[in-house]
């Protein structure tokens, strides 16, 4: 009789850590964020604009890196989130992008977290 009443209440706190553990919903499973429908919008408003990512861009701001890097399209973003650049600059604990005066608002790092998450689809 105690076995059973031990298999129970190890049961039972299993099946509340379940349930407190998938209290909270997953942002990224409710919108699958593409680029063409999400992305682009929020890059072109706070990255690729005269001076900054718009490929044109050389001098200070590319210290350290030789090719400007390019926001303007799929292929440029694509390029930067592969090799770690966007997620090191934009969405990592720190990040310094965009510079002052300019700032992502929390759902628009989410949904490029999200974006990056998702494997980074065009649209």
């Amino acid at each position: 009789m105690k076995k059973i009443r031990i298999i129970q209440i190890l049961f039972l706190a299993v099946g509340l850590f379940c349930y407190a553990s998938c209290g909270e919903d997953d942002p990224c499973d409710s919108h699958v964020a593409t680029y063409d429908g999400d992305v682009k919008a929020i890059v072109n408003s706070s990255c690729s604009f005269s001076g900054c990512h718009s490929g044109a861009a050389t001098g200070s701001a590319y210290i350290g890196n030789a090719d400007a890097i390019d926001f303007t399209s799929y292929a440029g973003m694509k390029a930067a989130v592969e090799d770690g650049r966007f997620n090191a600059r934009v969405l990592a604990d720190g990040a310094d992008m965009p510079p002052d005066p300019l700032t992502l608002t929390p759902a628009q790092i989410e949904i490029l977290t999200c974006w990056k998450d998702a494997g980074f689809p065009e649209n």
